[in-house]
């Protein structure tokens, strides 16, 4: 079965991706339903999104086993579930308080699956000044000895990630 065109932009702020429908804590963001993503269950339908996408949201957030958990109640089969996070190495990961957690480019490794996801991508991407040299090439074809050797000395500046929703029949 072909996912749904619906697209949930969870933690949309004022940017929300149109069209979609958005989700978020703030009065004053472009979210169609305003809702505190730290509690659970949202309020929307089970199985009914084909997409999801979440930008600079999950390292605020409380527990995210208990959104992905969420994610994937509401998306159906074979949904795609874009996610943006900074990268542990980026001062804005440490620096903003607001920030709950920080991310790994193996983040997803294992609660993946134990979540019923199947990680598709995920990618280390630099400031503009870092792409020009073979930095971003590099720790991508190298991730673990990037993170583990040279992460602090060219930090990255986001994750990105694309996840597959995987529900048994």
């Amino acid at each position: 079965m072909t996912p749904s065109l619906f697209t949930l932009d969870l933690g949309c702020g004022r940017n929300k991706h149109n069209p979609s429908i958005g989700i978020d804590i703030d009065l004053g963001s472009a979210a169609d339903i305003i809702c505190d993503l730290n509690h659970f269950p949202y309020p929307l339908r089970k199985s009914s999104f084909g997409r999801v996408i979440s930008k600079q949201v999950l390292e605020h957030l409380d527990n995210l086993e208990d959104v992905l958990a969420e994610i994937h109640r509401v998306c159906q089969d074979k949904s795609k579930v874009i996610i943006e996070v900074p990268h542990f190495s980026c001062y804005l990961s440490y620096a903003d308080p607001a920030h709950k957690r920080a991310f790994s480019v193996f983040a997803f490794d294992k609660i993946a699956p134990e979540k019923g996801f199947k990680v598709l991508v995920r990618k280390i991407t630099f400031h503009r000044a870092f792409r020009r040299y073979l930095i971003q090439k590099l720790a991508n074809r190298f991730p673990r000895g990037y993170e583990r050797f040279w992460a602090f000395i060219f930090p990255a500046e986001h994750l990105h990630f694309e996840l597959e929703v995987i529900k048994n029949p």
